[in-house]
């Protein structure tokens, strides 16, 4: 199938004629011949904050490894490809967009399954997961098309949550702490839905959306720039499910979180209701916003 919404465009671009397979309802270097489309651009700003503050809250709570770093610099890379997609239209930066997006979403999953089973052995889960993604870039390459990305995707966004919200109904916690991340866990796949309603409304009512762009004008106009806001839905669902993974895991090995001085906390406000606590410095350093 086709996701391809052609458009008369204003200036002529700098970065030559599109050559991606992926256009969306955005028309094209209406602003600015450096910019194909901008909202889609400047929205991918929220993948790269949030990436900045989960490395920053990293920090401040003593995770000096790699492995608690890793989904916010997938993150924050996630952010930058989309970014270079959205101004360029270019096939190449649309490929790094579409796995940039797989690779920040198996490492969570990596992340997950490496603690939640016994079952697969962490390398053999490893290994499991580059083939898939090996098998993703070989269909897309043959087919020309997105559709299996975007299938491996968001199946592996739902099976995500299912799995933390299994996790949850196990985990050995007070209760109200089991509560929150089951909201947590709730906020997180609802974000992700309303993003993937905006992103199929940007493109099925596409010459509705346009038309009625038209007629509003800037600055309201943007509001209907519905696939801005899949950045945005999504980007906040899967930052919920990072914090989620990352408090499971803590929560996991609790005599060594205990010895690092943190604690899991329940006081956060909505939708990052759970976030690990330092007790060594009684800061209240928050790991979740």
């Amino acid at each position: 199938m086709s996701f391809y919404r052609s458009s008369e465009g204003g200036y002529s671009p700098v970065w030559g004629p599109p050559s991606s397979t992926l256009n969306f309802c955005e028309e094209d270097y209406e602003f600015t011949p450096y910019i194909a489309e901008l909202i889609n651009t400047l929205t991918n700003l929220i993948y790269i904050g949030l990436g900045i503050k989960g490395l920053t809250n990293s920090r401040k709570l003593g995770g000096n490894g790699l492995g608690s770093k890793l989904p916010y610099l997938a993150l924050i890379n996630l952010g930058i490809a989309s970014s270079l997609f959205h101004s360029s239209l270019k096939y190449s930066t649309q490929m790094c967009d579409e796995f940039s997006m797989l690779i920040a979403t198996f490492i969570v999953f990596y992340r997950l399954l490496s603690f939640s089973q016994t079952i697969i052995a962490p390398s053999v889960l490893l290994g499991s997961l580059c083939a898939l993604m090996l098998v993703v870039v070989v269909a897309q390459t043959i087919t020309g098309e997105s559709t299996v990305q975007q299938i491996v995707f968001t199946g592996m966004v739902y099976w995500l949550w299912h799995m933390c919200f299994k996790l949850i109904g196990n985990f050995d916690s007070e209760e109200a702490v089991k509560r929150k991340m089951r909201w947590m866990a709730i906020s997180g796949i609802a974000f992700f839905v309303t993003g993937h309603a905006c992103w199929a409304t940007d493109f099925y009512a596409c010459d509705g959306l346009r038309e009625l762009r038209r007629n509003i004008g800037m600055p309201w106009a943007a509001v209907l720039e519905l696939h801005g806001f899949w950045h945005i839905f999504t980007g906040i669902g899967v930052y919920i499910f990072m914090i989620l993974v990352e408090c499971l895991r803590s929560a996991q090995g609790r005599n060594k979180m205990g010895s690092a001085g943190l604690r899991l906390s329940s006081a956060g406000t909505w939708p990052f209701m759970v976030y690990l606590e330092n007790t060594a410095t009684r800061t209240n350093t928050k790991k979740d916003i």
